[in-house]
């Protein structure tokens, strides 16, 4: 393979990927990574690192080659698009062991350990100063070394995969083997099958095979009379990975000839996810692992046994891929029977389709009976955190241990936040959030919202946010989710009322360059942030002579705000631009709905309302000169300036009836000019509710009573307010 200038990864967020974006970016190549879901810190690392982070699968510059992670089939639409231009897309293991083949390859192999080796070794040469690239597919504590970094030097370090088969592409100078447990049963038909897999890279290793002494490795290691081959030690006891993996490290340095005498491994700082304290008050202790076979959560549990023998041990286990849990669950639950108390979480399906075989049932029927009766399953962190409140906390000690590979890293730092802050419940939503959010984000508490709205009434949200981006927006939201806090949307706080005691939650606002984006998509379409104001929008479109926004003008909102519900005006609606929208959905995913799909009513948008609206693709009516939109949008500015009030207000009150339209209803109920303290009803327009300037969030509120008990004794005709009540429902104050 020709050395890419340009390349475009597809997955990047994923730890396999974002140390080689890291890599890359050092030797100079132009990175451009797209992720549904990047996290914090790992997002504004690469960003900081000159990697281009894509909001959509787009690519600004066609790419040399495109890499695309494990967790992204072939035949998905972001790959199909490159292949069918004959731009190259590689597997990621496949890129690898194209862009080495001329490197000397330091390769870590093995079921297990592969991370904390390669983090060890990566660590011990820097310490050491032997210049080495390496790719190492965790982060480092405290951020000591980036998880990926490119050096001018003829080595480089990194951990081979046998999950998907691209270790067969590999021939490395050095193979460190650490251990060959049967793993990815959906691969491997059993260990003898991997070992061949093994066996093989060991032909094809061109120096040296740094392999644990145990039976199976040397089985296929003693006849390669070719290769040199060094054995390092089991550790005395075979289920202490930390002992074993310090021996494997000092066996490649060895290798290199490089002095072990200047390295103190008790200044490793770690691994994060591996074995990681999160909270210890001399009571409770909650640590994390990343263990997911049954091999590596023994040695796991029988290190903590042994820490704290007195304490009782409570485990928390997420199984990470249905086909590995449906073989190796008889494993599984032998292993986890050592815990006093058992709790389990929804199998992580990783990229695997759901398979009933392998869902987290598939485990309790080999628990022994002590526990089969009391595990439970839990799919809610408010109810797994419940169960493990201490309630005698002078008496009881204890760990809470969790343990897996998949998502429920979120449940164990959420659970240390609420333990570090005293079970305050907001206190731990702001510790649960520190160094999950970009520095671009906003995070304030106890903010005021009133002014922020166009009625300009209201109290402060207990907390408020701005977020950079839609990861840092899905962070808040799971954190929301995860403590149980209410959330609102606001966009530009018009069709709003905010209450005089606030909001007990967390508001979040869509401001900023990320979503005020309006980008010309095609001839006659623009692609849109959901903070993009309204009447911005309709400027841009004029500018570029497209038809279908002018409505748009004078509509004190964003399209957000819009698109939740479906705003209109002069007989025009939001839901006739629509082409896509793109949401961030309850269940965290972003999926790209196509307009057609969508349920929409009048003043309403269902999967607005449930989801948060990201960007959106609008399409025009077609073209036309730029002066002939002008004066379409200046005739409808002078219009709604004839028949509209400037004042502070929250635009139309109440929906239009079948039968007539509400201002004209309350105009004939005589309520033009009614008052509720500073609130009154506009004499230009009576659908209008203006605050004269020292109106209350309880006067405005009174005031629409008051106009609707009159509509309905007049009129025999019942109005529902089109404004909405933040963190309220109308029925709380109509009933």
């Amino acid at each position: 393979m020709k050395r890419p200038r340009k390349v475009l990864l597809l997955g990047a967020g994923g730890m396999g990927m974002a140390p080689l974006a890291l890599y890359l970016r050092g030797a100079g190549v132009r990175v451009e990574a797209f992720d549904h879901k990047f996290r914090e810190p790992l997002r504004t690392e690469l960003e900081n690192a000159g990697v281009k982070i894509l909001h959509e699968p787009e690519a600004i510059l066609t790419p040399d080659c495109v890499v695309r992670s494990s967790a992204i089939p072939a035949d998905d639409p972001m790959v199909s698009e490159w292949v069918n231009a004959d731009v190259p897309v590689y597997k990621r293991g496949e890129f690898l062991s194209s862009l080495f083949s001329r490197k000397r390859v330091i390769a870590v192999v093995g079921s297990h350990g592969k991370t904390s080796v390669a983090g060890r070794i990566a660590w011990a040469l820097e310490r050491l100063n032997f210049p080495c690239s390496y790719l190492v597919g965790a982060q480092f504590i405290d951020s000591i070394l980036p998880s990926g970094k490119f050096q001018k030097s003829p080595w480089v370090l990194l951990e081979v995969d046998e999950s998907d088969g691209t270790i067969d592409g590999f021939s490395p100078n050095i193979t460190v083997a650490l251990n060959c447990d049967w793993d990815h049963v959906d691969r491997y038909e059993n260990k003898e099958s991997f070992l061949h897999t093994l066996k093989s890279l060991f032909e094809r290793t061109k120096n040296h095979i740094v392999c644990q002494d145990c039976a199976p490795l040397n089985s296929i290691a003693q006849n390669l009379s070719d290769k040199q081959t060094v054995f390092f030690s089991p550790a005395s006891n075979p289920h202490d990975f930390t002992e074993a993996n310090e021996r494997a490290v000092r066996s490649v340095i060895g290798v290199l000839n490089l002095s072990v005498q200047d390295l103190d491994f008790e200044e490793f700082p770690g691994i994060q996810r591996r074995q990681a304290t999160l909270f210890d008050d001399g009571n409770r202790w909650v640590v994390e692992d990343y263990a997911h076979h049954p091999t590596e959560i023994r040695s796991f549990l029988d290190l903590r046994r042994k820490m704290e023998p007195s304490r009782s041990m409570k485990v928390i286990f997420q199984p990470h891929r249905y086909s590995r849990t449906e073989s190796l669950a008889a494993g599984f639950a032998e292993e986890l029977a050592h815990a006093d108390q058992l709790f389990l979480l929804p199998t992580y399906s990783a990229f695997e389709k759901f398979d009933q075989r392998g869902s987290v049932e598939a485990l309790t029927g080999y628990l022994p009976p002590r526990l089969r009766g009391s595990t439970k399953i839990y799919d809610d962190f408010g109810d797994l955190r419940r169960s493990l409140h201490r309630k005698n906390i002078e008496k009881l000690k204890d760990q809470v241990l969790f343990v897996g590979a998949g998502d429920i890293e979120h449940w164990a730092h959420a659970f240390s936040a609420w333990e570090h802050s005293g079970e305050d419940k907001h206190k731990a939503f702001g510790l649960y959030l520190e160094n999950r959010l970009s520095t671009g984000t906003i995070l304030n508490g106890y903010h005021p919202l009133g002014s922020m709205t166009t009625m300009g009434v209201g109290g402060n949200a207990r907390w408020y946010a701005e977020p950079a981006n839609a990861e840092d927006l899905r962070s808040l939201v799971e954190a929301c989710k995860l403590f149980e806090l209410p959330r609102s949307m606001m966009g530009r706080g018009s069709n709003l009322i905010v209450p005089d005691d606030g909001f007990g939650g967390l508001v979040l606002r869509l401001r900023g360059k990320f979503w005020n984006t309006i980008e010309l998509r095609s001839e006659n379409s623009l692609v849109v942030g959901a903070g993009a104001k309204l009447n911005d929008i309709c400027k841009f479109a004029c500018g570029q002579g497209l038809q279908g926004f002018e409505f748009l003008e004078g509509i004190p909102g964003t399209l957000g705000g819009a698109l939740r519900m479906n705003a209109g005006a002069m007989g025009w609606e939001t839901f006739d631009l629509v082409d896509w929208v793109s949401f961030l959905l309850p269940n965290g995913k972003i999926q790209e709905i196509p307009g057609s799909e969508l349920e929409v009513g009048y003043r309403y948008c269902k999967e607005a309302y449930e989801g948060i609206a990201l960007r959106a693709k609008l399409k025009s009516e077609g073209r036309a000169k730029h002066q002939e939109i002008r004066k379409v949008i200046d005739s409808l500015a002078q219009a709604r300036r004839k028949t509209q009030p400037r004042e502070a207000s929250s635009g139309c009150v109440f929906r239009n009836p079948n039968e007539h339209s509400a201002g004209w209803l309350i105009d004939q109920s005589g309520l033009k000019g009614e008052k509720v303290g500073g609130a009154t009803v506009s004499d230009m327009h009576a659908n209008f509710i203006l605050n004269r300037g020292d109106a209350t969030a309880t006067e405005v509120i009174k005031l629409i009573l008051k106009v609707r008990e009159r509509v309905q004794k007049s009129h025999g005709l019942t109005l529902e307010p089109e404004v909405n009540v933040l963190g309220k429902s109308w029925e709380q104050y109509l009933s």
